[in-house]
């Protein structure tokens, strides 16, 4: 299958899947198996999985009949390579139950790939494991970019990378060009460093391209891309490997430069969450910190737009009078 037919097929399919999410949602919401028939079986016959050969993709896979996953996606030789669990439409795959379960999963069967999607929300786990249970890549086929979330898919789950059919080889600059022929994928927009006193430390990183938080586009990246450095807004530039080092960094920050927090403060949800608390929350992941002498808990159980979105909100709690500069990353 060539890159074209591939891309082309999978994005007419992810269009027809948000178009039976919208039109049959009091159904799916309430129906895991209709959600499978309807939303997700179609994306992954796209992908190349024959779901109605229980070799290749196996259904309702157990193991000591204490685990049991959605589907058991397999390899050319047989071998598990991925989980996929599936959910009701417009569930919530963040819940720490779903996460857990997806751990218990990637303990039982001995993977590391793990898949949780409502046939519209996808989120994907790579290494999955106590410490490192935030999503790798995520995406919603309702607000991003439908060709990104293709890319992403064939990126995650195209049935070639497997070892069924042919390699997926094609070089990057020709999976963009075929992409643009649907729909031109959003680029980054250019932000300009402003100019900071020199340090060594801020001559090397002025080569780089640094991009506001507020206008990243977590959907224009490419499949598995991670940040590498993070501009504080006192100028500082630091250097990162994932989404929670951001919101940590700015989390740091803040507690350093105001020392009015309200603790506990509530998360960019302001539901259940508190993104500071003097009490370590019992069923998600922390980190601890130290706030004014006394302990305190960054809350970190967040999917890679939630650490944005949260890097974002707490930035604003950042006295003016501190700020040199506004908090970008680059990758």
């Amino acid at each position: 299958m060539s890159i074209s037919s591939l891309l082309g097929t999978l994005y007419q399919v992810l269009k027809n899947v948000a178009a039976s999410a919208a039109a049959n949602a009091s159904i799916l919401h309430k129906n895991e198996a209709a959600t499978r028939a309807a939303l997700i079986d179609p994306v992954l016959r796209a992908l190349g999985w024959d779901t109605s050969n229980v070799q290749l993709v196996e259904p309702e896979k157990t193991i000591n009949t204490t685990w049991r996953a959605d589907y058991a996606l397999h390899d050319s030789n047989g071998k598990i390579d991925l989980l996929l669990e599936a959910k009701c439409l417009g569930s919530n795959l963040e819940k720490f139950s779903v996460v857990q379960q997806l751990l218990s999963y990637a303990f039982g069967f001995g993977v590391l790939k793990v898949v949780v999607t409502d046939g519209i929300t996808w989120h994907f786990y790579t290494e999955f494991r106590p410490g490192n249970s935030i999503a790798g890549s995520q995406f919603n086929l309702l607000n991003d970019d439908i060709i990104g979330c293709a890319l992403q898919l064939v990126h995650w789950l195209d049935a070639a990378q497997s070892g069924h059919g042919l390699p997926f080889t094609a070089p990057k600059p020709t999976i963009q060009k075929q992409a643009a022929e649907l729909r031109v994928i959003p680029k980054h927009p250019s932000a300009k460093v402003r100019k900071q006193p020199a340090s060594p430390k801020k001559q090397a990183a002025s080569a780089a391209t640094f991009i506001e938080l507020t206008q990243l586009q977590l959907a224009s990246l490419l499949p598995g891309q991670k940040p590498k450095q993070l501009r504080l807004s006192n100028g500082t530039v630091k250097d990162i490997n994932t989404w929670k080092d951001i919101l940590l960094e700015v989390c740091h920050l803040v507690m350093q430069d105001n020392q009015r927090l309200a603790i506990p403060l509530p998360d960019k949800a302001g539901k259940t969450r508190f993104l500071f608390s003097s009490l370590k929350p019992a069923r998600s992941s922390s980190t601890k910190a130290s706030y004014q002498g006394k302990p305190i808990f960054v809350g970190t159980h967040y999917s890679a737009v939630d650490c944005i979105a949260n890097a974002i909100y707490v930035a604003k709690q950042i006295p003016q009078s501190h700020q040199a500069t506004t908090v970008a990353v680059a990758f």
